[in-house]
């Protein structure tokens, strides 16, 4: 994979690498790039308005890098967008290493511009976090993955996490942010109940808008109730996995830590 992008001072370095097999002369046609301007837009209102609880989330994994980091460390994000919350979440910390990894190119020329003055090493790859992470192995000392992996269905994502293990360095974290469903529920059940809720939740998207997201969330959520998400933890082989966060009210969202 060619090195295309690599802005930086004499002390660190950002690069930015897209797929071999993509003709990087062309940009994005005009009809696909109205469309993920429109949905950056729905999901950065989200983000601006804490619908999702990124702020939150975000001292979270501050506070546990904080915790368990004094020393340099590797840093791998999942499905990065453009690396708005790990810029945000690794100022001040030990970090020496960021690795973005994302399917989507605008996405990546938005992270390169978001991590561009970092004062650390920065990869962002064109890359499906699947694949992309089998091919990390002992790689990172901390991977992040943001309302990701519960588009694959069970049995992907419990090779997923087997895989993300053996990313981990020794001693090593999993942090990641998922839709949950409750026990028992299926997902039309899951469908039904979020489609009655989530619109009061998501105040700051147009009809438009969510109209959109929802059509996204309909056709590619596969959910899993907190204790699935502990036990293929345990499964993976994590030494310890547990739920560190939860949406306030319902049971819509959670978050899990998993340590090596």
């Amino acid at each position: 994979m060619p090195v295309l992008y690599t802005p930086g001072s004499d002390r660190t370095m950002l690069h930015l690498h897209f797929a071999p097999d993509t003709d990087i002369t062309k940009g994005l046609a005009p009809e696909a790039l109205k469309m993920f301007q429109f949905e950056w837009n729905i999901y950065h209102k989200l983000v601006r308005a804490n619908e999702m609880h990124h702020r939150e989330i975000g001292q979270l994994l501050r506070d546990e890098i904080g915790r368990r980091f004094d020393r340099p460390f590797a840093f791998l994000d999942l499905a990065c967008g453009d690396a708005s919350l790990a810029q945000t979440v690794l100022q001040d910390s030990k970090v020496a290493t960021y690795e973005g990894l994302d399917l989507s190119r605008p996405a990546l020329q938005c992270a390169a511009r978001v991590m561009k003055d970092v004062p650390h090493d920065v990869e962002l790859a064109e890359e499906d976090m699947v694949e992309g992470i089998v091919s990390r192995p002992a790689s990172a000392n901390f991977i992040w993955c943001g309302y990701s992996i519960h588009h694959l269905q069970r049995a992907q994502k419990q090779k997923m996490l087997s895989a993300i293990r053996n990313a981990l360095k020794p001693g090593g974290v999993f942090v990641c942010a998922e839709p949950v469903c409750l026990p028992g529920e299926t997902r039309a059940d899951y469908t039904r109940r979020w489609q009655k809720e989530l619109r009061h939740r998501f105040r700051s998207l147009t009809d438009a808008e969510y109209d959109h997201l929802w059509q996204h969330i309909s056709t590619h959520d596969f959910p899993e109730t907190p204790e699935d998400w502990l036990a293929m933890g345990e499964t993976a082989g994590f030494t310890s996995s547990r739920e560190i966060f939860r949406f306030p009210g319902d049971l819509f969202c959670a978050a899990f830590l998993y340590e090596k």
